[in-house]
C-alpha cells in the first residue's frame, strides 16, 4: 500500500486491493470499553425502560454506535486513515508522500528567559518533535513538560494554541507564558477569559469543543500553525477527536505531551491516531536515576473495613463503602499526618475521590490543613460541612508550609506543582493507571529545591507514598494488584505493613 498525506488529518490509501482494506480495517478497529460500560448500565436501567421505552431504545442505540469503532474512513470512493496511525501500522517512509505545506520556524525573543538550561532529555525531546512535526513525547510526571512547551513556542515562533485539559493546568501555563514570552504575546480561552488574536493562546480543551464553525474564534484557531497539547492522555476520547480533527484539522505542527501516552478506555488506537509517533520516552525509574525527580517509595497498609458486613454485587459500591468511606483508613491517615507534622515538621498530601472523605478526615486532624475541590454548589457543600475554596490558594498554602496537610480531589491530581510531599496518601483506590501514576506518584516527585518557598519547608530527600489494602474485602484485591503494577514501574521499593 501507498499513502498520500493531503492534510494533517487525512492520509489517503493508494494502490490497494480488498485484502489491504481488510487488513487496515482489522488493524484500526477498537472497542471503547467506557462506552461499552455506559451501554451496559443503560441497558439495566429498567426504570427508564418501563417509563419511556422509545427514549430508552434511542439512547441505547446511540451508546451502541460508540462501542465498536474503526479508524479507516471513506471519502466518496476513496479510503483514508489518520496520518498519526501510519507509524503504528509500521508503514515505511518510502511508502508515504506528504503534501502538507509546513511554515518555517522563526525564533521570537524571550520577555524573561528560562532561569535554567533544559536537561538533555528535554532538549532532545524538543529537537525530535520539531524534526517530526507531528509527534508526541512520554515524559514521567515531574520531568518538566511545560518548559519544553515554552521552548518549542519560542524556538519556532509559530502562531500556537497550547491546550490544557483542566483549569489548574490552564492557569499555570498562562502564568508561565505571560512571564517568559510577554503578556502582549499571550491570549487565553477558558476560565472566563477570552483573548484571541495573539501569537500564543492558552486554552482549555472543553472551551474549544464549544466553538461554532464560522465564528471568529473558530476561524482564528483553525488558521494557526501549531498546537501543543498538554497531558493529552487525560482528555476524553470524544474531546480529543472533536478538537484535533475539527477546529485544528488543518494545523500542520502537532505536538502532544504526557506522562503516560495510554488510555484506560480501550481507545488507545484513537489516541495513537492523533498523537502520532512517540519520539522520546523518559520513565520514572530513569528520571530518578538522572536526578530529575525525587526518589520515592511505597507502603501498602493492610487494614480492615469499618463496615465489614456490607456486601453488594456492584464493585463500585463496594469500593465506595469499604475503601472511600472506610473510617479506619481515615484514622490511619490522620495519625500519620498529625505525628509527622508534630515530630519533624513534615507535610502530608491526601488524595481523595469524594468530598465526603474530606469531611470525614478534617475532624481527626490536629495540625493546620487546607483542602481543594472543584465543587461550586453551595448547597452541596453546606450539606457536608465544607466551604468553596480557591484551589490555587490551598496549594500555595501547602507549598509555603502554612498548612501541614493538603487534602485534594482530582482537581489537583494532574499537572499541579505540589512540592513538600514528604508523605502522600492515595485514598482514591481503583485500578486507573492514569490516576495512580499521574495522581499519587506524579504529585509526590517534584524536587523540593524547585519550590519557590523551599526555605519555609523541611527538605524532602524521599517521598513516601501510602496505599491501602482492605484485606477483608476480596473484590477490591484486583484494583490493588493493578495499582501495585503501576507502582512497580518506578523501580522503587514497595513495602507491606499490617495494622493490628
Amino acid at each position: 500500500m501507498i499513502f498520500t498525506v493531503e492534510s494533517p488529518t487525512k492520509a489517503y490509501v493508494q494502490s490497494f486491493d480488498t485484502v489491504d482494506i481488510d487488513t487496515l480495517t482489522k488493524s484500526l478497529s477498537y472497542t471503547n470499553t467506557a462506552a461499552q460500560h455506559m451501554m451496559k448500565r443503560h441497558y439495566n436501567n429498567h426504570w427508564l425502560k418501563n417509563k419511556n421505552r422509545a427514549s430508552w431504545e434511542a439512547k441505547l442505540n446511540e451508546l451502541k454506535a460508540n462501542v465498536h469503532n474503526c479508524l479507516l474512513f471513506q471519502d466518496g470512493d476513496k479510503y483514508f486513515i489518520r496520518p498519526g496511525s501510519l507509524k503504528y501500522l509500521e508503514i515505511p517512509d518510502s511508502s508515504v508522500t506528504n503534501n502538507i505545506k509546513y511554515p518555517v520556524p522563526k525564533k521570537v525573543p524571550w520577555a524573561k528567559p528560562l532561569p535554567f538550561e533544559l536537561y538533555d532529555y528535554q532538549q532532545k525531546s524538543l529537537e525530535l518533535l520539531i524534526e517530526e512535526r507531528h509527534g508526541s513525547v512520554e515524559l514521567c510526571t515531574g520531568a518538566g513538560k511545560s518548559a519544553i512547551i515554552l521552548k518549542a513556542c519560542r524556538e519556532t515562533g509559530f502562531r500556537t494554541a497550547i491546550i490544557a485539559p483542566s483549569q489548574s493546568i490552564f492557569n499555570e501555563l498562562l502564568e508561565k507564558f505571560e512571564y517568559h514570552l510577554g503578556k502582549g504575546n499571550v491570549g487565553a480561552l477558558g476560565d472566563g477569559k477570552r483573548r484571541i488574536g495573539k501569537r500564543f493562546t492558552i486554552c482549555i480543551a472543553d472551551s474549544l469543543c464549544n466553538l461554532k464553525p464560522g465564528s471568529e474564534e473558530f476561524n482564528f484557531f483553525a488558521g494557526l500553525d501549531m498546537i501543543c497539547a498538554d497531558e493529552s492522555h487525560t482528555w476524553g476520547a470524544e474531546t480529543l477527536e472533536t478538537i484535533c480533527h475539527g477546529v485544528f484539522a488543518n494545523v500542520p505542527y502537532r505536538f502532544f505531551f504526557s506522562g503516560t501516552q495510554t488510555r484506560g478506555d480501550g481507545a488507545e488506537k484513537l489516541l495513537q491516531s492523533i498523537i502520532a509517533k512517540t519520539v522520546y520516552t523518559l520513565t520514572t525509574k530513569d528520571a530518578i536515576a538522572g536526578g530529575y525527580i525525587c526518589n520515592h517509595d511505597f507502603t501498602i497498609v493492610d487494614i480492615e473495613s469499618s463496615n465489614p458486613n456490607y456486601n453488594s454485587a456492584d464493585i463500585l459500591e463496594m469500593k465506595r463503602i469499604h475503601f472511600l468511606r472506610n473510617r479506619n483508613i481515615a484514622a490511619f491517615i490522620a495519625k500519620l499526618a498529625n505525628a509527622t507534622a508534630t515530630t519533624s515538621g513534615k507535610q502530608t498530601l491526601v488524595l481523595v475521590e469524594e468530598l465526603g472523605q474530606i469531611a470525614m478526615l478534617i475532624p481527626l486532624l490536629t495540625v493546620p490543613f487546607a483542602y481543594a475541590h472543584s465543587e461550586s454548589s453551595k448547597a452541596k457543600l453546606e450539606l457536608i460541612g465544607l466551604e468553596k475554596v480557591d484551589k490555587a490558594d490551598s496549594v500555595e498554602k501547602f507549598n509555603k508550609n502554612e498548612v501541614k496537610v493538603l487534602i485534594g480531589t482530582s482537581c489537583i491530581a494532574t499537572g499541579t506543582n505540589i512540592y513538600p510531599t514528604h508523605h502522600t496518601c492515595n485514598w482514591v483506590g481503583g485500578a486507573s493507571e492514569i490516576r495512580t501514576k499521574q495522581g499519587a506518584v506524579g504529585r509526590s516527585v517534584r524536587l523540593s529545591n524547585q519550590n519557590p518557598w523551599k526555605d519555609k519547608c523541611v527538605p524532602k530527600e524521599i517521598s513516601h507514598i501510602w496505599d491501602f489494602n482492605v484485606f477483608d474485602c476480596y473484590p477490591l484485591q484486583k484494583h490493588l494488584e493493578d495499582r501495585i503494577l503501576y507502582y512497580r514501574d518506578s523501580g522503587t521499593e514497595i513495602k507491606r505493613i499490617k495494622l493490628r
